[in-house]
């Protein structure tokens, strides 16, 4: 007895010190001045994964991506839409969870007993073996649909988690969509000002010509070469934006920056133009659709069946307990012996403090929060989509006045650059004019850009924006 007695002594010693080596001081820095390090023996840090890649089959035309392959290689890649997939399917677990309990629950036992008693000083002794197996069942028969109601919270957190879901893809869609537009834009920018370097250049052959002609001064030649330096730097800064442009449209689609791509470029016979519905329309769509509002409505359901259930636990429960065993006593395990019993079981909670009453009042709390939330952002679709509507139209206009303007700067340009080259104009009209141009040219691009850009920001308010159907068919989450 005293070797067993010893032996626990060491093992709590052993144990108090290991306790002690494993204190504030081993799990975190030394001071706060230096940066934690893991102790020896942690788990290293997991490999990181493979980069991704352009898809099988969409590396034919990888230079040529259309606004649909960028979509679907961005939606392939997600992490944002994959976590919100997980988090829909651990919600479709949870309901069977709770289904569980509207069902009896079994349980198999096997007990092995060995008992030893002495008598008289130890002069007598009893021993005894039992080895008893049984099955236990309970069954909660009747709680006044509180089990039910805890089925329905779960059903509707599913439905929340799955709206969130297309949420999430609706906001991949957008994001990617964006960073689309903004590369074409600064494509369609760069392609203008490197006609405008052209035009310099010209220029500068011109203001040369009249020079040696002796009907143009050094100055003239100074001046567009200064406009042709500038022309210049136009060019290499946008040049610079478009790599990074390129580079947020690889990351908007989850691809590395340095990865070998392009897009196709846009229609030529684009014809922007307002949309035809009215604003009236598109608020109740957006009302009667929008992902997150739809999540909001479910999650308020989801409150209101927690009220439900809270409530339910303030009255009786009826539950059904029975239990099966036969046990073998002594060393002969055809010893006949047998036990059964079962029970109904009422039980009403008469006294906890007034836990169930708070959890009640929690619940509606949580309840009214819920639908709180639920009109603020009903509140929030309207004003967005009354926005989105209003810039959409006005993006729409701002192309046809683009496009006047645009015209009416090309067509002065002609003009003034015919007229110095008939040595008639003066270099300051000529480069007044080229300015003219490159700026008409910059705010065209920039206009038919904000009309893309304000299309999609309505299609996502109204919660119509989403994948092709071509892309989003077959293509299942990992």
């Amino acid at each position: 007895m005293r070797r067993w007695g010893w032996a626990l002594l060491a093992l709590s010693v052993s144990g108090c010190a290991s306790l002690a080596s494993s204190g504030p001081a081993a799990t975190v820095s030394s001071s706060s001045a230096l940066p934690w390090a893991p102790p020896p023996g942690a788990a290293p840090p997991a490999a990181s994964p493979k980069p991704p890649e352009i898809p099988e089959d969409l590396r034919a035309r990888a230079t040529n991506l259309t606004l649909t392959d960028v979509v679907d290689v961005a939606l392939r890649n997600s992490p944002q839409t994959r976590e919100a997939w997980w988090r829909a399917r651990a919600a479709a677990a949870e309901i069977d969870i709770r289904r569980a309990s509207l069902l009896p629950e079994i349980d198999a036992q096997l007990q092995w007993l060995r008992a030893r008693q002495a008598f008289s000083g130890g002069q007598t002794t009893f021993s005894q073996t039992t080895l008893g197996p049984g099955l236990t069942l309970n069954y909660l028969l009747f709680d006044f649909g509180g089990r039910q109601a805890d089925v329905e919270a779960a059903r509707q957190a599913l439905f929340a988690e799955n709206f969130l879901h297309n949420q999430s893809i609706q906001d991949v869609v957008l994001q990617v969509e964006r960073a689309y537009y903004q590369y074409q834009g600064t494509k369609a920018l760069l392609a203008g000002e490197r006609t405008s370097l052209q035009e310099a250049q010209t220029n500068l052959q011109a203001a040369d010509e009249r020079r040696r002609a002796g009907v143009a001064t050094i100055t003239d030649v100074l001046q567009t070469r200064t406009a042709l330096a500038q022309a210049q730097l136009n060019v290499e800064t946008l040049e610079g934006q478009l790599e990074a442009v390129r580079g947020g449209l690889a990351a908007a689609m989850g691809l590395p920056a340095s990865i070998p791509y392009d897009v196709a470029p846009l229609p030529a016979d684009l014809a922007p133009r307002a949309t035809g519905e009215a604003v009236e329309d598109l608020i109740a769509r957006a009302l009667a659709g929008r992902p997150d509002v739809e999540a909001a409505r479910a999650q308020a359901l989801a409150a209101a069946s927690d009220v439900a259930r809270e409530r339910a636990g303030l009255l009786p429960r009826l539950s059904l307990q029975a239990g099966v065993s036969n046990p073998y006593y002594g060393g002969a395990l055809n010893t006949p012996g047998g036990l059964y019993s079962g029970a109904l079981v009422l039980s009403y909670p008469l006294f906890d403090a007034g836990g169930r009453a708070a959890r009640v009042r929690q619940s509606q709390a949580d309840l009214e929060a819920s639908r709180a939330r639920v009109e603020t952002l009903e509140q929030q679709a309207t004003l967005q989509v009354w926005t989105d509507y209003a810039a959409l139209r006005t993006a729409a206009q701002r192309i046809e006045t683009s496009r006047v303007l645009l015209q009416n700067a090309q067509e002065s340009e002609t003009a003034t650059s015919e007229r110095y080259r008939a040595g008639v104009g003066s270099i300051l009209d000529l480069l007044t004019a080229q300015s003219t141009l490159a700026s008409a040219r910059a705010q065209e691009v920039q206009a038919r850009a904000d009309w893309l850009l304000a299309l999609a920001q309505l299609a996502h308010d109204t919660g119509v924006l989403g994948p092709a159907p071509a892309s989003a068919s077959g293509r299942g989450q990992p």
